[in-house]
């Protein structure tokens, strides 16, 4: 019996690291993955982007960062070896993708943030074959047919020309860092300012201050919530004595016509 619950115990453990190695190492990411469609698309900059980030088209995951490296390139937008000089650098990013996608003109490859604090993404929007109404979203009547792109899937073949290209949304916190430092001599003040009011409340300077902090002023405002209360009382009791008095002024008043 104990012999039994400790190989059931031994299955377990090496099922589990059998898994884990599994999805590890022989899936998409790992050493021995399967070869993929690979995209190349060239960037201004990598903005945080690294080996392994997601890859969606059209916000759904679709592939993951294989390769992130610059690239020399000349005027015509070729790739060069490293041993050529090139005239300026683009950054390579290599996608490997689930399968293949159609690309058309009006493609979109841009880096952006998923959301506010998660990490950096590639989104492609793979485009139209067809040009849209931008208001309506619709097909336009008469509209030319595009054809996909030609690309080149290849996961092994050296890139030797510029064919996709991409832009680098900026991260929403390096903006916000950005603004703060644009605008750190004004809200120093800001905050200067605020320290000097509230420690003037708490010193009992002014009228906040004196209301928060002075018993007199605290008492001087019950005595004159008090005293309307007071007249408020005085003035119901009137109107229900006007209200009781109407049918005996109404009956001296007929009584008087009469006459």
């Amino acid at each position: 019996m104990k012999f039994r619950v400790i190989l059931m115990v031994g299955a377990l453990f090496f099922g589990a690291l059998a898994t884990v190695a599994y999805f590890t190492i022989i899936t998409e990411g790992g050493p021995l993955q399967k070869k993929l469609p690979m995209l190349r698309v060239y960037f201004p900059n990598a903005q945080g982007i690294k080996v392994g980030n997601k890859v969606t088209v059209q916000g759904v995951p679709y592939g993951y960062v294989s390769s992130v490296q610059l690239v020399k390139l000349d005027a015509d937008g070729n790739v060069l070896s490293d041993d050529q000089a090139g005239i300026f650098t683009k950054v390579q990013i290599a996608i490997a993708l689930r399968n293949k996608i159609h690309l058309f003109e009006n493609y979109k490859i841009s880096i952006r943030n998923e959301s506010l604090l998660s990490g950096r993404v590639i989104a492609i929007d793979p485009g139209t074959a067809y040009e849209l109404d931008t208001k309506t979203g619709e097909i336009k009547k008469g509209a030319v047919v595009r054809k996909p792109l030609a690309l080149d899937f290849s996961p092994t073949q050296k890139a030797t020309k510029v064919n996709l290209r991409g832009k680098t949304d900026q991260d929403p916190l390096v903006s916000l860092s950005e603004l703060i430092a644009e605008n750190r001599n004004d809200i120093r003040k800001t905050v200067a300012n605020i320290a000097d009011i509230t420690g003037k409340i708490n010193q009992g300077d002014g009228t906040l201050g004196k209301l928060i902090n002075s018993g007199s002023v605290h008492d001087n405002v019950n005595t004159a919530l008090t005293d309307a209360q007071i007249v408020l009382r005085e003035l119901r009791e009137g109107l229900e004595d006007t209200r009781e008095q109407a049918p005996v002024t109404s009956f001296i008043r007929a009584a008087l016509s009469a006459f």
